[in-house]
């Protein structure tokens, strides 16, 4: 088995109670089947208390939350299960957040979900470019995937163009942005034509420096349309408001962010202070950047399995335009936008939407939907 993940994978450790989140609360936790066997052999108090939390589900188990938390989480902050029963007692979804994994047959892709605020803080933590890192081991594959090899091949080259593109600093963010968009559309077409092989040629025309200077000329004709960005940035609002949320507090602040703006109704003031943030920022915006190569490396390759590579990409570009719409507004409110700011608002994004599937997979059909959500519509907004 071949193991893929980004370099500051290895850097990561839990701290438990000295976070200022906590991952036992918010979501409900899915018991896997080894996990529930075990836990009917547990003895005692404890184990009674253990089988008395859990309750069925759609034929899957789960621990009901107490409020908005596990009830296993105690008043310090820690895993009572792990206080009793040892790590060996935690279910494998416990065991393994904030990793995530992703398998294609004999390759298996792990990460750093940036929920948690310890491996957001890592992932942002400097400038230094994102590397993947691949090894080997033993381990026998236990199922291929039925995909398309050809498909597979041709996306994780493409995948490699996506994030050198990201990660050249020699061109401005929002066109690397742009030229991501323009680049999966354009491979988009070929698998909605079922023409994999010509993916390739694709591939190559994006590798080409010249080719990547015509198209970033191109793209002057969608610049200046800040009535649009103006009007489109609130109908994203609107959308992400109707997902399904951690809770009812509105944890992304999404009302404060259409007071901020949109109440006034009040165009220039919007573009006035976010091309003042742009300035204060400019040192800081390679976490834009990282916060795109996660989208990617994360999502991308999932493009396998449903044949959907237009939405992965959208959902990244998508998700940096509202994260810096957040980030605007937390800096008029505090007059200033520290490192603790990004790593609060990047966690709590990625914890409210994509740890429920119903959240993306609304987003992925939305974008297939949805005009604001188009290409040309998000050029604009680039």
């Amino acid at each position: 088995m071949k193991i893929r993940v980004p370099d500051y994978f290895k850097d990561f450790k839990c701290i438990a109670s000295e976070c200022e989140d906590t991952c036992c609360a918010g979501w409900e936790v899915l018991i896997d089947d080894e996990t529930y066997k075990k836990y009917q052999k547990v003895e005692g108090k404890f184990g009674q208390k253990l089988r008395s939390e859990i309750v069925e589900d759609d034929g899957e188990y789960i621990f009901t939350l107490k409020g908005n938390n596990c009830p296993f989480l105690n008043e310090g902050k820690l895993c009572d299960i792990y206080n009793e029963i040892g790590e060996e007692g935690l279910c494998h979804t416990c065991k393994q957040y904030p990793r995530y994994k992703e398998e294609f047959g004999n390759l298996r892709e792990i990460g750093l979900s940036l929920s948690c605020p310890e491996a957001a803080r890592i992932i942002l933590s400097d400038s230094k470019k994102m590397k993947l890192e691949i090894s080997e081991n033993l381990e026998e594959v236990a199922s291929y995937n039925d995909i398309n090899g050809m498909l597979f091949m041709n996306l994780l080259k493409c995948r490699k163009v996506f994030i050198d593109i990201l990660q050249n600093r020699d061109i401005n963010l929002n066109d690397r942005a742009s030229l991501l968009l323009k680049f999966a559309d354009e491979i988009q077409e070929k698998i909605d034509a079922d023409d994999i092989d010509d993916i390739e040629g694709i591939r190559e025309k994006y590798l080409d420096d010249s080719f990547i200077n015509e198209v970033i000329s191109s793209l002057d004709k969608y610049k200046g349309e800040e009535d649009v960005k103006y009007r489109n940035i609130y109908k994203f609002i609107k959308v992400f408001k109707e997902l399904k949320h951690i809770h009812s507090n509105d944890p992304l602040d999404l009302e404060e962010l259409v007071n901020c703006f949109w109440q006034r109704d009040d165009e220039e003031f919007y573009i006035g202070k976010h091309e003042a943030f742009n300035i204060y920022y400019e040192e800081k915006m390679y976490k834009f950047e990282k916060l795109l190569v996660y989208f990617i490396f994360r999502y991308f390759m999932k493009g396998v399995f449903d044949y959907d590579v237009s939405a992965k990409v959208v959902l990244a570009v998508v998700s940096y335009l509202m994260i810096k719409e957040l980030f605007v507004v937390r800096w008029m409110k505090n007059g200033e936008f520290t490192d603790a700011d990004a790593v609060d608002i990047m966690h709590m994004y990625s914890k409210d939407i994509e740890h429920l599937e119903e959240n993306l997979e609304s987003l992925a059909d939305s974008f297939n939907r949805n005009e604001i959500f188009k290409v040309e519509e998000l050029l604009i907004m680039l």
